[in-house]
């Protein structure tokens, strides 16, 4: 079991790592730091719901025992980062609302 240090070392790792890859990705019409927490706080929100939501589902069919603690880690991190990712990226890909001026 990881202990508190080594997760928030993974964690300002990923950080690091998503600013230069939001810069790369995001919509020319989208301000930086504002596409930054989009896709920040969509990839920690999915990350964490598909997560637990697969983890929940793979102890209620058993799987857990037969995969073994790295097999369902691994099966976790697959299922749970990459879509979670995905979703990071689309919606910081999209252009920025736009609302109209009050009447």
């Amino acid at each position: 079991m990881m202990n508190l240090g080594v997760t928030t070392v993974i964690a300002l790792l990923v950080l690091a790592i998503a600013y230069p890859y939001v810069m790369r990705i995001r919509h020319p019409d989208q301000r930086p730091f504002a596409a930054y927490l989009i896709f920040i706080s969509v990839f920690a929100l999915s990350a964490v719901v598909l997560f637990m939501l697969l983890g929940w589902l793979a102890d209620a069919l058993g799987l857990t025992p037969a995969l073994g603690p790295t097999g369902l880690a691994i099966a976790l991190l697959l299922l749970g980062i990459l879509p979670a990712l995905a979703i990071a990226t689309w919606q910081a890909r999209r252009p920025p609302m736009h609302r109209g001026t009050p009447d």
